[in-house]
């Protein structure tokens, strides 16, 4: 079997939001399920109880980078983990960008590491649970707001989008 790492992306900050609460949850979860560690942003937290070994993005508390600079981030960590198998734990809003970006990522580095989104759990959970109105990032705030974002995000050349994940 391979071995399998779980990377978990924030949906808005801080920590407390429903949505990383539960972002956490379902990693530290999957952790424990797979035996894995995690790879994830300083506004998701793994509950002790789940006992996963978690290794943090290295990002400025003020700035969060964007999903492509993450996952680059996630492969060098799978890389020196010799992990051959990710499951992508985020809001159901995000997943596919999430996925997206890691598999494009894989690709960048040459890397024959499979990437796979937790889908299934992420979808048991209505839409509402991942924006919250007090989240520091207009985007994630509503639905509306994440829309209006995404349909860009969904329709740059994915050379630009590279360029602005710099």
């Amino acid at each position: 079997m391979k071995k399998t790492g779980i990377v978990a992306f924030a949906f808005g900050t801080p920590w407390t939001l429903k949505s990383n609460v539960k972002i956490g949850q379902i990693a530290g979860q999957k952790a424990n399920e797979f035996n894995a560690e995690v790879y994830t942003q300083a506004d998701i937290h793994i509950h002790p109880e789940y006992e996963a070994v978690v290794e943090y993005t290295h990002e400025h508390w003020d700035h969060q980078p964007p999903t492509l600079r993450i996952a680059r981030g996630a492969v060098q960590w799978a890389k020196s983990k010799e992990i051959r198998r990710i499951l992508v734990v985020a809001a159901g809003p995000h997943l596919w960008r999430a996925v997206r970006d890691l598999k494009m990522a894989v690709r960048e580095a040459h890397e024959k590491i499979e990437v796979h989104g937790c889908r299934r759990t992420i979808n048991r959970y209505p839409d509402d649970i991942w924006f919250c109105p007090d989240s520091r990032q207009n985007w994630t705030r509503s639905q509306k707001e994440w829309d209006r974002r995404e349909r860009i995000m969904m329709l740059m050349p994915f050379s630009i989008y590279r360029l602005v994940a710099k």
